[in-house]
């Protein structure tokens, strides 16, 4: 891969990682700091406080890995990436299961750029 296009890509990369941590890191605050407000019928039906508090503090660590150019932990980035996808996919089958279809769409765009950026950045850490 040439070296211009190289850095298109981790350009893009990084925009990418910007924009996942900020969504996930407002999304985990919400959900730890809202908890009463999301803990609407079947909220409560697919997790209890303790479990949902748990996916928020998880979001927002996770969203600040992605973004922290550790050059010690070279992986730290794809794994975080990687989670937070992970996370997504877990929140659309909440979605599907109680909540039905559109608010499932929520969570497939984070979950394909989480999963792209982890693949990515795995054989190209924080360049």
């Amino acid at each position: 891969m040439g070296r211009k296009r190289r850095k298109n890509v981790n350009i893009l990369l990084w925009v990418f990682q910007i924009v996942l941590a900020l969504w996930n890191l407002v999304g985990g605050i919400y959900v730890v700091n809202n908890y009463g407000k999301i803990a609407n019928g079947w909220a409560l039906d697919a997790m209890p406080k303790a479990g949902w508090l748990i996916l928020g503090g998880l979001q927002i660590v996770f969203a600040i890995a992605l973004i922290l150019p550790v050059k010690k932990v070279r992986k730290l980035t794809s794994v975080a990436g990687a989670c937070l996808a992970i996370l997504s996919l877990f929140g659309i089958g909440l979605y599907f299961q109680y909540a039905g279809f559109p608010g499932m769409l929520w969570g497939l765009i984070p979950a394909i750029l989480a999963g792209f950026v982890a693949y990515k950045r795995w054989g190209n850490p924080i360049a």
